[in-house]
């Protein structure tokens, strides 16, 4: 006769670390590996086996459902069972802010029925990757519990109410943008754009030297040179002009002098550079989790 099974392992994961840091709490659920023996302790091998699955919390010397379901396994050579307990996003803050209880059955053989214990590190990196919180990423595609910084909308996404809450119906679009801190800065006292805010480009304002101008010349006039010409009238030209005949010395006269002036220079410094400013940069999606 078959009696009831005995687990080697049960395992909570609430966060994967390490290289793993991106699967979450809110994504892993609860992995289960077990062996099923008969009463004399040989291995179940090979065979279908049904389990109930039930996460509860008792509460005034009752029990509050958490979540439940029953799944059909089929054991290994060894006997060995394995299975991931989906919990689903809703779920998340009865387990990992409460206290849980995990009982598993087959049929109504009780086979565990034991408290959760969370695993210390695992609270640490759940609570490091909070709601809200956005990092760049390398791909294309987001890994679960994270979705693209696009400017999409959450309201189709399962799971992202906390997200909502905090940013609106969709996504914030950094498609092309720079992450800054919002408030003042403690360097140089300039001021970030507001949360959820942004800022437009902008270029410092400087200068390129002063105005340009001819230098000053000073009070000056000007020399004009003349040949010495005698000025002679001939009465008998009908035009009644004037004929003038060299004389064989040069004479030099001054114009007036126009006092002290400048002469100030139009124009403009050729335009130069692209459409932006900007410092060496690499492309990245940013990702926010949800």
């Amino acid at each position: 006769m078959k009696s009831k099974k005995l687990l080697i392992t049960l395992l909570t994961f609430f966060a994967i670390a390490t290289n793993w840091a991106q699967i979450s709490f809110s994504n892993a659920g609860i992995a289960v590996q077990g062996i099923a023996r008969n009463n004399d302790n040989s291995a179940r091998i090979s065979e279908a086996l049904s389990f109930k699955f039930e996460l509860y919390a008792k509460d005034n010397g009752g029990e509050s459902s958490i979540f439940s379901e029953t799944v059909n396994l089929t054991t290994d050579v060894f006997g060995v069972f394995s299975h991931v307990i989906e919990i689903g996003f809703a779920n998340n803050p009865a387990i990992a802010n409460g206290t849980a209880h995990l009982r598993i059955s087959e049929g109504t053989n009780v086979i565990s029925d034991e408290k959760l214990n969370h695993v210390p590190y695992a609270i640490s990196a759940n609570n490091g990757v909070p709601t809200g919180a956005i990092m760049p990423y390398i791909g294309t595609v987001p890994p679960k519990g994270w979705v693209l910084c696009d400017g999409r909308s959450l309201t189709s996404i399962e799971g992202s109410e906390e997200l909502i809450a905090l940013v609106g119906n969709n996504a914030p679009n950094l498609q092309g943008m720079f992450l800054r801190g919002t408030g003042r800065s403690p360097v140089n006292n300039q001021s970030g754009p507001s949360l959820r805010g942004t800022q437009q480009d902008e270029f410092k304002s400087h200068t390129h030297g002063d105005t340009f101008s001819i230098a000053n010349g000073g009070s000056h006039s000007h020399n004009i040179k003349f040949d010495d010409y005698k000025l002679d009238n001939d009465d008998n030209d009908s035009r009644n002009t004037h004929a003038y005949h060299a004389q064989g010395n040069d004479e030099t006269i001054r114009t007036e002098t126009s006092g002290s002036h400048s002469h100030t220079i139009n124009g403009s410094i050729q335009a130069t550079g692209g459409s932006e400013t900007r410092p060496v940069n690499y492309g990245v999606n940013y990702i926010i989790k949800l």
